[in-house]
C-alpha cells in the first residue's frame, strides 16, 4: 500500500473540501504543476506501479483507455490517476461517484456538460440530451468537476491526462448508451465481485505495454508522427 509523499505538492491533497470545486481546484493545482515541470518524477511515478502490487491491482483497461493509479492515500480516500486514451475514444453520458480534477498534459479532447444528475435518471433519453457548456481541453487546461455533474468526452488518440479522484459520495453512477437506447449502473470495487475485478484489471503485460507507452508519448512531441513500433504498441 502506497504510504508517504512522493513530493511535497501532494500535501495540499490533505486540505481539500471534495464538495467545493474551488477547493479542488486549489488543492490539486500544486500537484498538476509540479508533474508538468518536472517530468522525471512523473516517469518516475508511471515506472513504479510495475512494482508496486496495490498501485498495479488498481489499474485498468477498457476498449479505448487506459487507467494506470499513480497514487493512493487511503487515510484521504484520494487518488492520482493517469489516463490514457486511445483513437476514437467517446464516453457516454454520465456522472460520478466522487468529484475531481484533471489537467490535460499532451493531446486533448472535447468536453461537453448537460446539468446535474438531479435531472438525469434511468428514463432520461439519451437522445434529447443538449450540452450546457462544450469546449476544447487543450494540453495544460485544468478543471474540477463536481461528482453530479453529467458529462462526455471525445479524445483525441494518445492523450493523456491525470486525474484526482476524491472520496467517494455514492456507491453507484449511471451511464446512458444512446447506441443501445439502454442504461446501467456502474459501482465502485467494494461493490465489484472478483470475476468483475478481473476483467477490467491490467495484466501484467498489458501494463507493462501501457507504461511504455506513456514513458515514449512523455518524451514524443505531440505533433511527432508515431514509429511502426508504437502503432504496434496501440493495435
Amino acid at each position: 500500500m502506497t504510504t508517504g509523499l512522493p513530493h511535497p505538492s501532494f500535501s495540499a491533497l490533505g486540505t481539500i473540501d471534495w464538495d467545493d470545486t474551488t477547493s479542488i481546484l486549489h488543492g490539486c493545482a500544486p500537484l498538476f504543476d509540479t508533474l508538468t515541470t518536472t517530468p522525471d518524477l512523473l516517469r518516475t511515478l508511471v515506472d513504479r506501479v510495475r512494482g508496486d502490487g496495490h498501485l498495479a491491482s488498481m489499474c485498468e483497461g477498457y476498449d479505448f483507455m487506459h487507467k494506470l493509479v499513480l497514487y493512493d492515500a487511503p487515510d484521504l480516500t484520494v487518488r492520482l490517476r493517469l489516463h490514457l486514451y486511445r483513437d476514437g475514444f467517446f464516453d457516454r453520458p454520465h456522472n460520478h461517484r466522487w468529484s475531481f480534477a484533471s489537467h490535460i498534459l499532451r493531446g486533448g479532447y472535447t468536453h461537453r456538460i448537460f446539468g446535474r444528475d438531479d435531472q438525469f435518471g434511468e428514463d432520461t433519453d439519451p437522445h434529447t440530451l443538449r450540452p450546457i457548456h462544450e469546449r476544447r481541453e487543450h494540453p495544460g487546461a485544468t478543471y474540477a468537476l463536481h461528482h453530479t455533474s453529467v458529462h462526455t468526452v471525445h479524445a483525441e488518440a494518445d492523450t493523456l491526462s491525470l486525474l484526482v479522484r476524491g472520496p467517494a459520495a455514492k456507491q453507484r453512477f449511471l451511464i446512458l448508451d444512446a447506441a443501445t437506447d439502454s442504461f446501467f449502473w456502474v459501482y465502485g470495487a467494494a461493490q465489484e465481485s472478483p470475476e468483475q475485478r478481473a476483467s477490467k484489471r491490467l495484466t501484467p503485460d498489458q501494463l507493462h505495454q501501457t507504461i511504455t507507452r506513456i514513458h515514449r508519448l512523455i518524451t514524443t512531441p505531440a505533433n511527432s508522427q508515431p514509429s511502426d513500433d508504437q502503432k504496434a504498441e496501440t493495435a
